[in-house]
């Protein structure tokens, strides 16, 4: 039976016999497991690496299962904790529960129900690993169920993303910063078959590559076990769904090299492991970076470039698109009147006419903040004038557009 990476286990108690034969039966189950002989020891664990469930014997010399049982929800609070004793009370049950166990089993010890126990903690923290990304994903949905524009470019681009949302395979959105890659990324996603699971986004500008690499494949195994194997990263989740890598050209070589390696053969090697795991996920990848620069820049893997090169769609930029500016305006400030329930009630002809012509370096996320901050220091039911535009908008404006 071979090990599942992806499903770590900790077992915890002051009894050789009892690890081991826990240890064995677990593992027969596919678990990768990791062995401590004490509390102390165990916690010491949770700072090597991470676990999905936690089996620990409650009365132990030194730290106890409690002990370990607080110290885990500290470090690591969506991990499960499952308590072993001989001595269970009602107080010991209740102070369990109290400090967020999952459940406790009593000795001797059936190893049948024990791994059935495991099997459902580990459900359960998956469930709720889930159910948290489910909730911004639903969020999300709010906001990807329409497009606000209706230029011309504006609609090419969502006539082009309804078009590979339901072709499958991956995905390069480029585009300048503050042009919502982020955004066109989730409508390519709840546009897909893959809508029902996971959209799992991952942010590759300026973290260093042991970071991302512990993020996107796995964190590193236990000092004292080389051969355990680490606990699943964001790859792993979004397993049947999808992975938005953003910036992903400025993740580092080796990063990339296996990102083009699961292209090529939809395989995962986790960091620390040996063996390959096969995962249904489609990339979506962003940069800011023109392709073009990419591929003259040389980091980007060129078969990566060229599994992409099919479905790479360009955003373009506000300053291409003024003529939405306005239908843009009056999105965010009906956004903001429902966040601050203090709503105003539009925008003077003097107000659209500075910001309709102004370039948005920034893009629509300039325009954005810009109206969330006026909308702050606006009073209940004004109107927002030319007035309360910050002057170095204005003052741009008037170089590119001085008076005739």
């Amino acid at each position: 039976m071979k090990r599942n990476p992806l499903k770590r286990v900790l077992v915890v108690d002051d009894e050789p016999m009892i690890v081991s034969l826990l240890s064995t039966v677990l593992r027969e189950k596919g678990w990768d497991v990791t062995e401590a002989r004490s509390g102390t020891d165990g916690i010491d664990q949770l700072d090597r690496a991470r676990f999905d469930v936690i089996l620990t014997d409650l009365v132990m010399p030194g730290d106890s299962g409690i002990d370990l049982l607080r110290a885990a929800k500290e470090i690591h609070p969506d991990v499960e904790v499952i308590l072993m004793t001989g001595f269970a009370t009602a107080d010991t049950a209740i102070e369990a529960m109290r400090n967020g166990a999952f459940h406790y089993i009593m000795k001797p010890l059936k190893p049948e129900e024990v791994v059935n126990l495991v099997e459902k903690a580990y459900s359960q923290r998956q469930l709720q690993r889930e159910n948290l990304f489910l909730k911004s994903e639903i969020r999300a949905a709010h906001h990807v169920q329409s497009v606000v524009g209706d230029s011309e470019p504006i609609l090419r681009l969502v006539a082009t993303l309804q078009g590979i949302s339901v072709e499958g395979g991956p995905v390069l959105l480029a585009g300048e910063r503050g042009t919502g890659r982020g955004f066109f990324a989730r409508i390519v996603h709840f546009h897909s078959h893959r809508s029902g699971e996971l959209c799992v986004p991952v942010y590759c500008a300026g973290v260093p590559e042991d970071t991302l690499i512990e993020e996107l494949f796995g964190g590193p195994a236990a000092v004292e076990e080389p051969t355990s194997v680490p606990h699943s990263g964001k790859m792993a989740l979004a397993n049947h769904g999808t992975l938005y890598l953003s910036d992903f050209a400025e993740a580092g070589r080796k990063i990339l090299e296996r990102i083009d390696r699961f292209l090529a053969e939809k395989t995962v090697t986790p960091d620390g492991g040996t063996e390959s795991i096969s995962m249904d996920v489609r990339v979506i990848a962003s940069s800011a970076v023109p392709v073009e620069e990419l591929a003259r820049r040389g980091n980007v893997p060129p078969a990566m470039l060229k599994a992409l090169e099919p479905r790479t769609v360009r955003i373009p930029a506000l300053r291409e698109h003024l003529e939405d500016v306005p239908l843009l305006l009056h999105h965010f400030l009906q956004e903001a009147n429902r966040e601050r329930k203090k709503p105003l009630l539009g925008f003077t002809s003097s107000a659209l006419s500075a910001l309709e012509t102004y370039d948005w370096p920034g893009n629509v996320r300039e325009l954005r903040d810009l109206v969330r901050a006026i909308a702050a220091k606006k009073k209940q039911g004004t109107m927002i004038d030319a007035t309360d535009i910050p002057p170095e908008i204005l003052y741009r404006n008037l170089r590119r557009h001085p008076p005739q």
